[in-house]
C-alpha cells in the first residue's frame, strides 16, 4: 500500500460506499500527517509573528518613522479587518482545496514580506513609501489570517484519528499565537532597544550614526520574516495535499453539507451562536491587548523604575510559550477524557478571570511594590497562567462547536469561529481610535472579559455529534468483525 504507515481501521461505511464488505470499510492514518500539521502550524506561527511586527518595537519604530500608536495599532488591526472583508470567498476556497487555500496564504506573506523588504532595501526610498509597503504588507497578511484560524479544523478531520483530532487542532491554532512570542523574541535579539536612548520618543533626537544603526536593525528583522516566508511557499508548492487517500475516521469519510447551507445551518443554530460569542470575548481581547502589551505594561513603576519595552518583549515570548505548551496538553487531555470539553471551558476561564483580577489591581496600581523587581516577578507570573488558560480554551471552543454543528462543514465552523475572535479584536483596537481615551482602560479588560464569557457556555446544552459517529460505528464495526469471527471459529469446529 501506498504510504501506509499504520494499522487500517474497518469502520462499517466510508463516505463514497455505503456497502457491507469488510473491504470497503477501510479507513487509515499516515505519518504523513505530522508534516501536514507541522507546515500548517509554522505558517500559523509565521502569520502571526507577521501581524504582531511593530508591537514589540513600538517606541523605536514611532521615533524613526514618525508612526503613532494609533498607526501601530491600524497595522494589527488589518489582521481582523481584513478576516471580516476576505471570510466568504476565502473560506469558500478552503472548502473546495486545502491546498489552493494554503499556497495562496504562503504567497501572500511572502509577497508581504518581501515587498518591505524590497523598498527598504533602496536608501533612495522615503520613509513614507516604506510606511505604504508595510500597509500593504499587513493587507496580504491580513487576508491569510482567514485560512490560518478556519483551516485547524479541517486539517484535524482531513489528516487525524478521533483520539488525536482535539490535539491536532490544538497544535494548528495555538502555534498561531506562538508567532507573537517568536516577534518578540526576534525583536529583542534584531533590534536594540531604543529605551536606554530616549524616554520620550516625541522629543528627543538620537545622532545620526545611533539612528542608522537603528534603521539597519530594522532592516534585518524584516529579512528574518522574509526569508522563512519563502522557504514555506516553496515546500507547499512542492507538496501539500489537501486529504489522503482514505480518511482517518468514519466522521471524516462521511459527506458535508454545501458551502452555503453549512452556513445557514451555522446560522440558524443557538448553541453555534453562544460558542462564537462566549469564546470570542476573552480570545480576541486577549490576542488585541497582547499586541498593545508594551504601551501599556511600560506604564507600570515601582521605586521610580518602570517595565521597560525589552522587558516587557521577554515577558511575550515567555507568555506565547507557556500559552502553547499548556494549550497542547489541555487538548492532550481532552482526547483521553471525552465528552467534558463545554465543563472544561467553563473552568478554564473561570480561574483565568481569577488572574486576571490580581494583574489588574498592579497594573492600575491599586497593589503597589517596594521594589521594580517584585512588580517584574508578579506581573510575568499572573500574565502567563492567565493567558495560558485562555488560549487552551481556543481550539476546545472550535472542536466544541464541530460537534453541535456536524455535518455542516469543518471550514465553515472554524472560520465561523474565527471571524467572532477577529470581530471582538477589532472592536477592542477601533477603540484606540476614540480622542482622548487613553490607555488606563487596558488595565481592566482582561477579567472582564473572562467573566462575560461564562453565562454563554453554561447556559445551553450541547450534543456530541461527531463523537458519535465515530463512537457508535466503532461499536458496530466492533460486533460486525466479533460476529464474523465467531462465525469462522464455528466453522472451524465443524470441520
Amino acid at each position: 500500500m501506498d504510504d501506509n504507515d499504520e494499522t487500517p481501521i474497518l469502520p462499517p461505511e466510508s463516505k463514497k460506499s455505503r456497502s457491507c464488505s469488510l473491504q470497503s470499510w477501510e479507513v487509515q492514518t499516515y505519518k504523513r500527517r505530522w508534516y501536514i500539521l507541522a507546515l500548517f502550524s509554522l505558517t500559523a506561527t509565521l502569520q502571526d509573528a507577521v501581524w504582531n511586527t511593530w508591537g514589540p518595537i513600538d517606541h523605536t519604530a514611532k521615533y524613526l518613522y514618525g508612526w503613532s500608536d494609533d498607526l501601530i495599532a491600524l497595522f494589527a488591526n488589518y489582521g481582523s479587518i481584513l478576516y471580516i472583508v476576505a471570510f466568504i470567498p476565502v473560506v469558500y476556497l478552503l472548502q473546495k482545496s486545502l491546498r489552493g487555500a494554503m499556497l495562496m496564504t504562503t504567497g501572500f506573506i511572502a509577497l508581504g514580506t518581501i515587498l518591505r523588504c524590497g523598498f527598504l532595501q533602496d536608501a533612495n526610498i522615503s520613509d513614507f513609501v516604506f510606511t505604504v509597503s508595510c500597509h500593504v504588507c499587513a493587507i496580504l497578511n491580513g487576508i491569510s489570517n482567514v485560512v490560518v484560524g478556519s483551516a485547524p479544523l479541517v486539517i484535524s478531520s482531513e489528516w487525524f484519528p478521533p483520539e488525536e483530532r482535539v490535539t491536532a487542532t490544538s497544535i494548528a491554532q495555538v502555534f498561531n499565537g506562538l508567532g507573537t512570542g517568536i516577534s518578540f523574541l526576534l525583536a529583542s535579539q534584531l533590534v536594540r532597544p531604543i529605551d536606554q536612548y530616549i524616554n520620550d520618543t516625541s522629543n528627543a533626537t538620537l545622532p545620526p550614526d545611533v539612528e542608522a544603526d537603528y534603521r539597519k536593525d530594522i532592516q534585518i528583522y524584516m529579512y528574518s520574516q522574509a526569508i522563512p516566508a519563502g522557504i514555506f511557499f516553496l515546500m507547499s508548492l512542492l507538496y501539500f495535499p489537501s486529504r489522503p487517500v482514505k480518511p482517518p475516521s468514519i466522521s471524516s469519510g462521511e459527506e458535508r453539507l454545501d458551502f452555503f447551507n453549512g452556513f445557514k445551518q451555522v446560522m440558524k443554530n443557538k448553541v453555534a451562536w453562544a460558542i462564537a460569542i462566549g469564546s470570542s470575548i476573552p480570545q480576541g481581547i486577549m490576542i488585541a491587548w497582547t499586541a498593545m502589551m508594551v504601551v501599556n505594561l511600560t506604564q507600570v513603576c515601582a521605586a521610580g523604575h518602570c517595565l521597560t519595552q525589552h522587558w516587557v518583549n521577554y515577558l511575550g515570548i515567555y507568555s506565547t510559550v507557556a500559552s502553547t505548551i499548556s494549550a497542547i496538553l489541555v487538548a492532550r487531555l481532552v482526547d483521553k477524557v471525552k465528552g467534558y470539553l463545554k465543563l472544561i471551558i467553563i473552568i478554564l476561564l473561570g480561574v483565568a478571570g481569577f488572574v486576571f483580577i490580581f494583574l489588574t489591581l498592579i497594573s492600575s496600581k491599586i497593589l503597589m511594590f517596594n521594589h521594580i523587581v517584585n512588580v517584574e516577578i508578579s506581573v510575568f507570573l499572573l500574565l502567563l497562567l492567565g493567558s495560558s488558560l485562555v488560549v487552551a480554551t481556543m481550539p476546545l471552543s472550535m472542536e466544541l462547536a464541530m460537534e453541535a454543528c456536524y455535518p455542516v462543514s469543518e471550514c465553515v465552523v472554524g472560520g465561523w469561529i474565527s471571524i467572532w475572535f477577529n470581530i471582538a479584536s477589532v472592536l477592542f483596537l477601533t477603540l484606540f481610535d476614540i480622542p482622548g481615551i487613553g490607555t488606563s482602560w487596558l488595565d481592566y479588560v482582561l477579567p472582564v472579559s473572562c467573566f462575560v464569557a461564562l453565562p454563554f457556555f453554561a447556559l445551553f446544552k450541547v450534543e456530541y455529534k461527531r463523537s458519535a459517529i465515530d463512537e457508535n460505528k466503532s461499536s458496530t464495526r466492533n460486533s460486525i468483525e466479533d460476529l464474523h469471527n465467531k462465525t469462522t471459529d464455528s466453522d472451524d469446529i465443524e470441520r
